[in-house]
């Protein structure tokens, strides 16, 4: 430092230093030249000795908010904004606190004298047309203050994000889309503006049109050129637009440029699952989980991709993987519990069940899993325990627990333990609780009724409706058959077991053929009724009560005939 510098350039030169931007040499040489390069005694100009008494101010401010409290150093900063008050940083950081103090009509001063000062700034009007917007309910006024940020930095999306909030709370849907005509007219913006832009139009009302979205990404795409992190975030905005496709290619383009760039591969395989491009997608989440045997999220995407293809063994597998490797989640163990439960694991799924009770006791859900769970494994009257308990806890708890698949499933239970009248009372709160989705809860108690040969009529009725929801379901079709059986009208009967037959042929059901060789039997025609007894037993070897209707009729066939081809 020279040696004409004094006490006054010894805190201008310290200032410069701790809050000038770096390569703000201009502000600098305004000051340094009568501070630092004086060889006879320094004497500061006015507006010098102006700034160096700010910047003292502030320091003091800053020193006061350690020492004084808030108060005194929000004077302070006052004091500052007096003599600079196109210190702009400083203004919003007061203005901020009188905001909080709910000093609304002080922080709007010192943000218009913000404004004025430094015309150039884009926060003060911002900020203002923020307050007047939110916390004085003036919309006219907040509208112009966003114009005049606007007219400032028409390529930042700060105006344009409040200038939407106002037209979106004054329902001025002609004004929101001038507003996206008025972005897309721009020609230099980085892709973070039109990214910031597109997250604007995603919102509603407007969602439903998509040619402006559109334009507004491929402006982002343009703008990003060839930079992989860039075309990233494009492809994820294509993607939240459903356009798939566009972000499968800029993923892929992103990773081609940077192949090791995080997080882009799990965002491409959601992609491929949107475009329909599952193989390719399970490939790329196998090639994710070799690479790195402990990306949880993977797991998770692999799980879901198998589960809606169907595959519900191989969804399990990397469910369980997921579930080993991750922090404790309760939604992890429900879905292993109910992917074990598609599969008919009772054992493993009540073995996770009770693990999920033991790390989250608190959470009813996985007791009601342990009953379901109990049922699959053929414990019935445990099952019904815990289910009755379940019932208690959640009248109290989470009354929303007791719907509709709750009692059908408690009924399920009570009838394979054998109690067909509480079973018959659950199955009625069911359908009672959603008619609309009550097909199976329908079925279900009419085909118990018509097995057990009780209530036929009303049977028959619940069965008809729930095949008006799905009249071509061949377990509904054999429910009433075989209610039309109990009936003794057994050429009605034969007609929808022959179709039930029909729609089952992927996957043979011994039930059905059993009740259409019993329906035979009825009819006289004692040959058919052996061939479809033989047809049951083939897929059940072990089945007593066929073996004996067999052995009962086989010898008065002196010739099996050969079924029609449709009935095979």
């Amino acid at each position: 430092m020279s040696k004409g510098c004094g006490p006054a350039g010894i805190v201008i030169a310290a200032l410069i230093f701790l809050i000038t931007p770096a390569g703000s040499a201009q502000e600098a040489d305004l000051i340094c030249p009568e501070v630092l390069a004086a060889t006879k005694e320094s004497v500061l100009s006015a507006a010098a000795e102006r700034r160096a008494t700010c910047i003292a101010k502030f320091l003091e401010a800053v020193l006061e908010e350690e020492t004084s409290g808030p108060d005194r150093a929000l004077a302070t900063k006052r004091e500052v904004l007096a003599l600079d008050p196109g210190f702009t940083d400083l203004a919003m950081d007061v203005a901020r606190q009188y905001l909080r103090r709910a000093d609304v009509p002080e922080a709007i001063s010192v943000l218009k004298d913000a404004a004025k000062s430094a015309p150039k700034r884009l926060e003060p009007p911002v900020a203002l047309a923020g307050i007047y917007l939110r916390q004085l309910q003036k919309p006219d006024l907040a509208e112009k203050f966003a114009l005049q940020a606007l007219a400032i930095a028409p390529d930042d999306p700060a105006p344009y994000q409040i200038l939407y909030e106002i037209y979106k709370a004054e329902g001025e849907s002609s004004k929101m889309a001038s507003l996206f005509a008025k972005a897309l007219k721009r020609t230099s913006p980085p892709p973070d503006f039109w990214l910031d832009i597109a997250d604007l139009r995603l919102r509603e009302p407007l969602r439903g049109n998509s040619s402006t979205l559109e334009l507004i990404l491929n402006h982002a795409q343009e703008a990003a050129a060839d930079h992989p992190e860039a075309l990233a975030r494009v492809g994820g905005y294509f993607l939240l637009a459903n356009q798939p496709d566009r972000a499968v290619s800029l993923f892929q383009l992103a990773l081609t440029l940077q192949p090791s760039i995080p997080g882009v591969k799990d965002r491409l395989a959601t992609a491929l699952v949107q475009s329909g491009k599952t193989e390719e997608a399970a490939r790329l989440l196998e090639e994710i989980i070799k690479a790195d045997p402990l990306d949880i999220r993977a797991y998770d995407q692999l799980a879901d991709l198998y589960f809606r293809a169907g595959d519900f063994p191989r969804a399990l597998a990397n469910m369980r993987q997921a579930l080993l490797i991750a922090p404790p989640d309760p939604r992890r163990f429900d879905r292993v519990i109910r992917l074990s439960l598609a599969i008919g694991d009772g054992s493993a799924a009540l073995k996770t069940a009770e693990d999920a009770e033991r790390q989250f006791p608190g959470v009813i859900e996985f007791s009601l899993c342990k009953a379901l769970a109990l049922t699959c494994s053929g414990r019935h009257e445990e099952a019904i325990k815990i289910f009755a308990r379940v019932q208690v806890e959640a009248q109290n708890f989470r009354p929303a627990l007791l719907d509709a698949d709750f009692y059908f499933s408690y009924g399920v239970a009570a009838e394979q333990a054998g109690r067909t009248v509480t079973a018959a009372g659950l199955f009625k709160k069911s359908i009672e609780l959603d008619p609309a989705n009550a097909a199976r809860a329908c079925n279900y108690l009419g085909y118990m009724w018509a097995d057990r040969g009780e209530n036929l009529p009303e049977a028959e009725q619940l069965i008809r409706c729930a095949l008006e929801s799905a009249p071509e379901n061949g377990a509904y079709l054999d429910s009433l058959g075989w209610v039309l059986f109990r009936q003794a009208r057994y050429g009605e009967a034969l007609n929808e077991l022959l179709r039930a037959a029909t729609q089952l042929e992927s996957e043979p059901d011994p039930v059905v053929f059993e009740h259409i060789g019993d329906t035979y039997e009825k009819l006289g025609k004692t040959a058919e009724a052996v061939l479809y007894w033989k047809k049951s037993l083939r897929l059940v070897p072990g089945n007593s009560a066929l073996t004996l209707k067999l052995d009962a009729y086989s010898s008065r066939v002196v010739k099996t005939p050969v079924a029609p081809a449709e009935n095979r």
